[in-house]
């Protein structure tokens, strides 16, 4: 067995943390949350067999997977910030 690391955003599994720039991750508890756009990106800890591979396993499979994950991390990104009236 070997552990690797799974990465879901929306509905998809990655291998590597997707489309997000490292600038971006947000690294602070902020209070002006509603004035920006996040996006979250999961990462799942996982023991697999030796012989797994990514490229041949079903996302349905990898769904499954994750969900029996070892660990969970949740990666907050800005993506923008919303539109707001300043009073």
């Amino acid at each position: 067995m070997k552990t690797i690391h799974l990465f879901q955003f929306k509905n998809s599994i990655f291998r590597k943390i997707p489309f997000f720039k490292e600038e971006h991750r947000l690294k602070t508890d902020l209070t002006e949350f509603e004035l920006m756009n996040i996006e979250v990106v999961t990462e799942f800890i996982v023991k697999i067999p030796d012989d797994f591979i990514f490229e041949n396993t079903s996302e349905n499979d990898l769904l499954s997977i994750c969900r029996k994950a070892q660990k969970t991390i949740e990666h907050y990104f800005v993506v923008g910030l919303n539109d707001c009236d300043v009073i």
